[in-house]
This record gives structure tokens, C-alpha cells and sequence, in this order.
């Protein structure tokens, strides 16, 4: 059965950095990684996209089933990146895992005044680049932080996406 590996925190905290790093480690090890991000499954949905036309939602319950279809395969990780913040959104995750699955979540968090910058950095970005829209998902992060089951916290702006990494996979060693 693979490992589950919840990456979540708020926009531009470090996220797919982290898990790009965690992957890179894993796999230069030999393992396989699945890396399944909410926002990819949102990113389905044509313009106007999930958000604006209400399928959000809808998004993190697809992306569920297919990180549960991964948990029955033969891969040795699966690594979920996303906004994974209430209860009903965890539940959307969890629902479709098998019964004995083991999962292992981490916050990586960062203040909003460095989110912001890292957004505002990074041209690939679309709708987290608007002030608006990227304050807002911070408070709500920020609101929501207590009903997140975090094994782990870390903040990107005293610690290096590598480091972070690094600590996961030490971790991941001694489960």
C-alpha cells in the first residue's frame, strides 16, 4: 500500500516546491511517486474555470478518486498538493482512500505578505496574482488552520523547500 503524503498550507507557501523536492528524493531512491495536485483536477474545468463556475468542489471530490484510484496501485507514494482545509474537503480526499491506508499531512505555511510576492513573482501564475482573490484565500487558510490534521508544520520562510523535503522523508523513514 503506498504512503499518502499531504502537502497543503496557503497560495505561494511552497507546496509543489516541496513536493517536487519529495519526489526527486523518493525517486532517486527508487521508489515511485505519484504527485496529484488539487488545483491540476481544477484546471480541467474549461474557462472560466472551477472556481468561477462553481465546480470547485466538484474538483477537490475528483481529485480524491483518482488519488484513491493511485492508493490501489502499485506506486510506493502518492504526494497530494492543495488547499485541503475543512473538514468536508478532507473528507472529499479521504473518502475514496482504502480502509488501511496511511497518510501523513504537513502544513507548509508562510505569511502572506511573502506569498503575495512569490505570486506576484511568477508570471505562470493566474488568478492567486489578483490581491483581492490572493488575501482572501490566505484568511481563509489562516481561519481554517486549526481543523487541518497536521503531522508536521513547517514555515518556508525560515526553511528551504530542500530542507522541508528532507524532514518529510525522514519522517516517511521512520513510519
Amino acid at each position: 500500500m503506498p504512503l499518502l503524503v499531504v502537502l497543503t498550507g496557503p497560495i505561494a507557501a511552497g507546496k509543489n516546491t516541496v513536493a517536487d523536492a519529495l519526489a526527486k528524493r523518493l525517486t532517486d531512491r527508487g521508489k515511485t511517486v505519484v504527485v496529484a495536485d488539487v488545483d491540476d483536477v481544477a484546471a480541467m474545468v474549461s474557462t472560466p474555470g472551477a472556481a468561477q463556475a462553481g465546480l470547485w468542489f466538484a474538483a477537490h471530490e475528483a481529485h480524491g478518486a483518482l488519488v484513491g484510484q493511485w492508493m490501489r496501485s502499485g506506486v510506493d507514494y502518492v504526494v497530494v498538493v492543495g488547499p485541503i482545509y475543512t473538514e468536508e474537503e478532507q473528507a472529499a480526499l479521504t473518502c475514496a482512500l482504502p480502509d488501511d491506508a496511511v497518510a501523513l499531512w504537513a502544513v507548509i505555511d508562510a505569511t502572506v505578505a511573502v506569498t503575495f510576492a512569490r505570486a506576484q513573482a511568477d508570471p505562470s501564475r493566474g488568478l492567486s496574482r489578483e490581491p483581492d482573490f490572493h488575501h482572501a484565500a490566505h484568511r481563509r487558510f489562516r481561519d481554517l488552520l486549526p481543523a487541518i490534521p497536521a503531522d508536521h508544520a513547517f514555515n518556508s520562510e525560515e526553511m528551504a523547500a530542500e530542507q522541508i523535503a528532507t524532514a518529510i522523508e525522514a519522517t516517511i523513514g521512520a513510519l
